[in-house]
């Protein structure tokens, strides 16, 4: 069987994450699994090469810094060590889990596999997301999702009940796999494409954002002008240092905070227009 070699990246500061895996994804790298301080990536050990560790930590951003080393995994039955290390998780009556799982016991499910994509629902912010969308009422309303990512989150609205979602990335990889997931969840009227948030035209009830600090400050002011009125806002990818500045910027923009919620040092803020 073929053997392979795991990159350890360790990706500071955190919250660069999304950052990093955009840099690396364009190395021949075949898979990603994210960390809560990084990403392990994984390249069959004929396809690699000498310097590929120097040339990957080489990020060429100022504000980014990749630590790693490699480790040669001999050859094994890789889609029994992928399923026998991808566990289903719940948050409240949803499990997300992937294909070759069983059926969910739960009342719902969401379908994800998740390729090379961020967003399996194991992440803590993923899992912040998903908890406050679940408290929302979605029946008939519009919900964009910024960094869609798998498309678990636009898929989790329209399976509640949205009426128009949409979903946006940086990475054509990631709204291939997101219409994927789609697919095998029978929602196939989701628009997923990587227009950028300044050409969309059009308002929404709720706005997702789990993407990182700095984007989100770039970005807070184009989300208030997208949001209908009453809308709400979530913002997630960052830590407590940073809900200060995130919450007078949005305050400046007419949004007020309307909830924050914690999970392994990660933070949700909810955000009324």
């Amino acid at each position: 069987m073929r053997a392979y070699c795991a990159y350890h990246f360790t990706v500071s500061p955190v919250d660069k994450m999304e950052i990093a895996s955009a840099w690396l994804s364009t190395f021949p790298f075949e898979s990603f699994v994210h960390h809560d301080n990084g990403l392990t990536v994984y390249i069959p050990q004929d396809q690699t090469h000498d310097t590929l560790l120097e040339d990957s930590l080489a990020i060429p951003f100022a504000d980014v810094t990749l630590t790693g080393e490699v480790k040669i995994i001999e050859g094994q039955n890789w889609n029994a060590v992928w399923e026998a290390q991808f566990h289903p998780i719940t948050v409240g009556d949803w499990t997300v889990r992937a294909s070759f799982h069983a059926a969910a016991i739960t009342p719902h499910e969401i379908i994800i596999d998740p390729q090379m994509s961020f967003g399996t629902g194991h992440h803590a912010t993923t899992q912040l997301m998903l908890e406050q969308l679940m408290k929302l009422d979605c029946v008939d309303i519009s919900v964009f999702d910024i960094g869609t990512g798998t498309g678990v989150l636009a898929i989790a609205a329209k399976k509640m009940g949205a009426s128009r979602v949409s979903g946006v990335d940086i990475e054509d990889w990631c709204i291939e796999n997101a219409k994927e997931n789609a697919s095998k969840n029978g929602m196939l009227d989701i628009s997923f494409s990587t227009d950028s948030i300044n050409s969309v035209a059009e308002n929404f009830d709720v706005l997702l954002a789990n993407i990182n600090r700095n984007v989100l400050l770039e970005h807070v002011p184009k989300y208030a002008r997208l949001l209908n009125k009453n809308g709400v806002l979530f913002l997630s990818g960052f830590h407590e240092d940073d809900v200060e500045v995130l919450t007078n910027l949005a305050k400046k923009n007419g949004l007020h905070c309307d909830g924050k919620s914690e999970k392994n040092g990660w933070i949700c803020l909810k955000f009324i227009h």
